[in-house]
């Protein structure tokens, strides 16, 4: 299996995480690690972590990679 690389938080820079919540879904969020983020962007929930870090990776300016 491929390792999930997910981009830092366009806001802050803090390393994001993957969650899978108690129904089995997956989300991203900021995970704060730069002390406090003013945005906490996340995802909503996806099926797999695939389709969670592709929707958190997206940016406006690469809606493709």
């Amino acid at each position: 299996m491929n390792e999930i690389k997910l981009k830092t938080c366009p806001f802050c820079g803090s390393k994001a995480e993957i969650h899978k919540t108690s129904g089995g879904e997956y989300y991203v969020d900021c995970g704060l690690k730069n002390g406090f983020c003013h945005i906490i962007p996340r995802t909503w929930d996806y099926d797999t972590e695939e389709e969670a870090a592709e929707a958190w990776n997206r940016r406006a300016d690469n809606e493709t990679d």
